[in-house]
């Protein structure tokens, strides 16, 4: 008979949830959030998390606390003592899911010192269960896999953010200084963290421009610090119609925000692009070696490209990947935003 936590003669009354990274992939573990909140309404729950992807979970209202921590991920022995140092000021804890995957996120759950445990991956010494991932699977069915092998539901698999009310008001004063509307816009988000995913810039200039220009709409270009550069580089590019960038302008937690004001993202897969279709707005979601059954974006209603891609999913870690994002086909990534801003125009209209 399957192993049922919920039929324990004492629930857990503290969970630890360890997701450490990254952007994308510790949304995609929400669902398992909510999940286990419901089944245990009771119990404090605490995430560990990446200090740097803290804005992605610190409103999750699902929540009794953050367990933060470096990127460092160096295994050294006095980096597993900080690990469990920390962990006992918030245990003992009684249940802990490795919603990750690795070595790193494993030792997490093992330090915990929770009589029950479970995750992502192979079986483990000691584990109730383990979920092993394939890239035929979304990455949000095989977190909610986790919790299903414990006997924990997950009725509903639709990721889910919730944005600071003190992000979304600096973010109104940035975007009055930049001479942008407070919504509506076109988001154009064209960089990842591999280059083999990004989208090539002067193909992203002709769509997001042509954009601009026929449906007078200013188009704002996100990206990080690392991208700034590349970001001006591209409004610069844009032939007409109104744009600016915002890349390295923003905290990660006004992002959110600006992702959820958006009529419209254009995106590479990437975290932004998982981030908006939790805040759920509409996605051209552009593919390239990348494998859009296992990381496109969830949710109904957007539209995913893809001209080629790698037998692998990982051969996205090759930069000569790149060749599959080269090819999309410029005019068919206009005509799906066109369809998706002529959507949502009907449906305001409707109201």
């Amino acid at each position: 008979m399957p192993f049922d936590v919920r039929r324990l003669p004492s629930p857990p009354k503290r969970i630890l949830l360890v997701k450490l990274s990254s952007f994308g992939d510790i949304i995609h573990a929400t669902p398992c959030v909510r999940a286990v909140r419901q089944s245990f309404p009771e119990a404090e729950i605490f995430m560990a998390v990446e200090s740097r992807w803290r804005p992605v979970v610190k409103g999750n209202v699902h929540l009794t606390g953050l367990i933060e921590c470096s990127s460092d991920v160096r295994p050294s022995p006095s980096h597993l003592l900080r690990i469990r140092r920390q962990l006992a000021r918030f245990g003992p804890f009684d249940l802990a899911l490795d919603l990750q995957g690795t070595r790193r996120s494993a030792a997490w759950v093992y330090l915990s010192g929770a009589r029950i445990k479970a995750g992502r991956g192979q079986t483990r010494p000691g584990w109730k269960s383990a979920v092993a991932p394939d890239n035929k699977t979304h990455a949000v069915v095989i977190c909610a896999g986790i919790c299903r092998g414990l006997g924990i539901p997950v009725s509903s698999l639709q990721p889910e953010i919730f944005p600071d009310p003190a992000d979304e008001g600096t973010l109104d004063i940035v975007l009055r200084n930049s001479g942008l509307p407070p919504s509506g816009f076109v988001v154009c988000n064209p960089f990842s963290r591999w280059p083999a995913k990004d989208w090539p810039a002067a193909q992203a200039a002709e769509v997001a421009g042509r954009l601009s220009r026929q449906w007078r709409l200013p188009v704002v270009v996100s990206g990080d610090a690392d991208q700034r550069q590349r970001g001006d580089e591209l409004v610069r590019r844009m032939d007409g119609g109104t744009a600016v960038s915002l890349a390295g302008a923003l905290t990660l937690g006004q992002a959110l925000c600006l992702y959820r004001r958006a009529s419209l993202m254009l995106s590479c897969d990437s975290g932004p692009m998982h981030a908006a279709a939790a805040l759920g707005t509409p996605l051209v979601a552009l593919f390239g070696p990348t494998h859009p059954e296992h990381t496109g974006p969830w949710g109904d209603g957007h539209r995913v490209l893809q001209a080629s891609r790698a037998p692998e999913h990982h051969a996205y870690r090759n930069p000569a990947e790149s060749r599959h994002m080269q090819a999309l086909d410029a005019q068919e990534i206009f005509s799906a935003a066109e369809a998706l801003l002529s959507r949502n125009r009907a449906i305001a209209g409707n109201r």
